[in-house]
Order: C-alpha cells, then sequence, then structure tokens
C-alpha cells in the first residue's frame, strides 16, 4: 500500500520526522503575548541546516524573529510560499490534562499548545522543503518557507513588518 507515492516504510519515517520535529518545537513556549518565537525559529532553523537549507531569522524585535528559507529549483519558474505561524495564544495548565508546553503524544494525539494552531502545520512544512533539498528535485522557480511570528495578536512583528521590510 501506497500513501501520496510513498510506500509504508517510506511513509513511516515521514511521520516519525515530522512528529520529532513537531513535538520539539511544541515544547517551546511561544506565546504571543509576550512572544518568544525567536526560540523556536533557531530550533527550525538547525533544523533546516542539517537538511542543507540555509535560513535567516529577520524581524524587528530580537525575542520575535521570523524565519525565511529558500529552496532555489533548478530553471526559472514561480514561487511557491509555505507558511505558517509560530506563536499560540496563551494557555493555563489548570485548564491541561497533560503541560501545554511538554508536546506529549497520549491515546494517538499530539498533545500541546499551539498542536492545531499551527505548529502542525509549521513542522509538516519544515519538513515537506527539507525532503525536496534532500531529493535534489529538479523543478522550476522557487519555494519560500517562512515561519513567522504574532499571528495571534497580529500588531506588528509578523507578516506586516514582512511585507513592509522584506517584501521578497
Amino acid at each position: 500500500m501506497t500513501h501520496y507515492g510513498l510506500d509504508a516504510r517510506e511513509w513511516r519515517t515521514l511521520e516519525d520526522e515530522v512528529l520529532a520535529l513537531f513535538t520539539l518545537i511544541l515544547r517551546v513556549d511561544t506565546t504571543n503575548p509576550p512572544g518568544g518565537e525567536t526560540a523556536c525559529a533557531l530550533v527550525l532553523k538547525d533544523y533546516l541546516a542539517a537538511n542543507g537549507i540555509t535560513a535567516e531569522l529577520v524581524g524587528e524585535l530580537p525575542q520575535r524573529q521570523n524565519l525565511v528559507a529558500r529552496v532555489k529549483g533548478t530553471r526559472p519558474g514561480p514561487t511557491l510560499v509555505l507558511m505558517g505561524h509560530m506563536d499560540v495564544v496563551p494557555a493555563d495548565e489548570k485548564e491541561w490534562s497533560v503541560p501545554p508546553f511538554d508536546g506529549v503524544v497520549k491515546d494517538g494525539y499530539v498533545w500541546g499548545c499551539g498542536a492545531t494552531d499551527m505548529k502542525n502545520q509549521v513542522a509538516a512544512e519544515a519538513v515537506a522543503i527539507a525532503r525536496l533539498a534532500r531529493a535534489g528535485a529538479d523543478f522550476g522557480g522557487e519555494v519560500v518557507y517562512i515561519a513567522s511570528v504574532d499571528e495571534e495578536v497580529g500588531t506588528h512583528c509578523g507578516v506586516r513588518w514582512l511585507c513592509e521590510h522584506r517584501p521578497d
């Protein structure tokens, strides 16, 4: 049986890679306010670097840096942006059955603040771009990966800042 062109072993390896990165970034408290996404961005930057991708941290505030990485194709073509945000809403630990920043896998689910909004997608997209880079795929254009900050409050540091200061 195949899943999206991957055999069962390849699919499980991909799931394991996403889960490892996902639970790792869930353990970083990126509650907004006050923010603190740079710590999460550094985890992602290290992961991407281990996969041959250079990423940069950009932003207005040192503790609230967006991560941007690019994988260029072998020929001209369109740009595809994969983007998600790292910040999460406040979590009252008393309301959780597991600590909100432990990134726990329990009863077949991943538990943590940001698990469904949206560190799941941030991790999956990072693995997707890493897999693309590792494969040396022949494609046209460029894939840009952005892990942004400040989506939950949206005042100035995230996508708004990127659009104003780094429209590229």
